[in-house]
């Protein structure tokens, strides 16, 4: 439900301490959302390259090497995401502590590769899941970030949300929800009465499978019932609610979260679902640029919107991370309006694994932090990555 990204205010849980980035790549399949392995390989030989200082014909002598270290941490991710995340500042800290990041080649067994303390991943097809099952096996004492059974849970959006209700969020101010949604499977589906009758518009429709591709990303809201007609199933249809055009996007990085307020979609006035003269749907790219209730720029949308409770942000982000079994996420809240029905309460609206981190002010601490706690703790044999108990104290800062 959010648009363009844009950092205003910030719990950070560390001093030195965020729009989840669609990670798609022109050599990336639409369809399957699977990437050209020898494209992977490509990008990533360019990018050490660039870290390198070298031009892009030019070859790194034979006596180039990297600094010393003590951990390799192995990354497999589409060539997108290695531009945003795996950058020189993170490469540089990451170096600094006695870490080493290394671009695993999925069309290569991991056993001939590594060896690895850790593995960081971010790619959908099933051979690459077979390749984790395989080294897993071989190699349990070794974290995998994450498992692929856990990460399926957030592919698909028609159960991706059934986690909230395992989250235990009671005594904070307001109560946790989700929209009300439901599943269209085919173009039948939405000639079914019964079926859309609990829902009121508007709309936003999503696709149902979450695969890395740049389809799976495109949404549109849906002002009236004659708007269903442009839908391409398998969709769901989840209610729009009204939440002053402020998004709170927090990340999850083990156990710490950040919560950064974002601009998101304008509230939609009554008198909207009425103009029979107004599109009836509108795809994501073109609500975006409509004017807010705020202000007609983004500078000043959303300044004056108070911050969730810290209690309530690390209290939810500690309880998905527990009922997910993931370390690497981020997820949507907003805040209901009175006229949508829900004053005073939150909502959560969607869960993206492994978002765009770059995004996050001092992700490099972040991410370097969490690498050290995941490998220490491997190396003790806690098996859990990181603790369970209470999340450090946040507080607020501008950024």
């Amino acid at each position: 439900m959010s648009t363009k990204p844009r950092c205003v205010c910030v719990h950070l849980h560390n001093p030195q301490g965020s729009t989840t980035v669609q990670d798609y790549h022109p050599h990336t399949n639409t369809d399957t959302g699977q990437i050209d392995r020898d494209t992977l390989a490509e990008a990533e030989h360019s990018r050490e390259k660039k870290v390198m200082g070298m031009a892009a014909d030019e070859e790194p002598p034979a006596s180039a090497t990297l600094p010393p270290h003590t951990y390799t941490i192995g990354y497999a991710l589409q060539p997108k995401k290695v531009d945003t995340v795996i950058r020189p500042s993170l490469v540089a800290l990451a170096a600094e502590r006695g870490m080493r990041l290394v671009a695993v080649d999925p069309s290569r067994p991991l056993a001939d590769q590594g060896p690895f303390h850790l593995l960081i991943h971010k790619l959908y097809d099933q051979q690459w899941r077979a390749q984790l099952e395989a080294f897993s096996a071989l190699h349990p004492s070794v974290p995998v970030v994450d498992p692929p059974a856990a990460v399926a849970r957030l592919l698909d959006r028609a159960s991706m949300l059934d986690v909230v209700a395992e989250v235990n969020a009671a005594g904070r101010a307001g109560s946790l929800r989700v929209p009300l949604q439901v599943t269209i499977h085919d173009t039948s589906d939405l000639a079914d009465p019964d079926l859309l009758a609990a829902l009121r518009f508007p709309l936003i429709a999503k696709p149902l499978d979450v695969d890395g591709s740049a389809g799976s990303h495109a949404m549109s809201l849906v002002y009236r019932r004659d708007g269903l007609a442009g839908l391409r199933p398998p969709v769901v249809l989840q209610e729009f609610v009204n939440h002053g055009a402020v998004l709170f996007k927090v990340y999850v990085v083990g156990a710490h979260a950040t919560c950064v307020r974002r601009r998101s979609l304008p509230d939609v006035p009554a008198e909207r679902l009425l103009d029979l003269d107004a599109d009836a749907a509108v795809p994501f790219a073109n609500v975006s640029s409509l004017a807010t209730v705020h202000a007609d720029t983004e500078d000043d949308v959303g300044d004056d919107a108070e911050m969730p409770p810290p209690g309530l942000v690390d209290e939810v982000a500690r309880g998905l991370r527990r009922a997910l079994g993931l370390h690497l996420f981020n997820f949507d809240m907003i805040r209901g309006r009175k006229a949508a029905g829900g004053a005073g309460q939150y909502f959560i609206i969607d869960i993206n694994y492994f978002p765009g981190f770059d995004k996050l002010p001092g992700y490099e601490v972040a991410l370097t932090d969490f690498f050290d706690e995941m490998i220490r703790s491997a190396g003790t044999g806690s098996g859990t990555g990181v603790a369970d108990g209470a999340m450090p104290p946040t507080f607020s800062a501008d950024v």
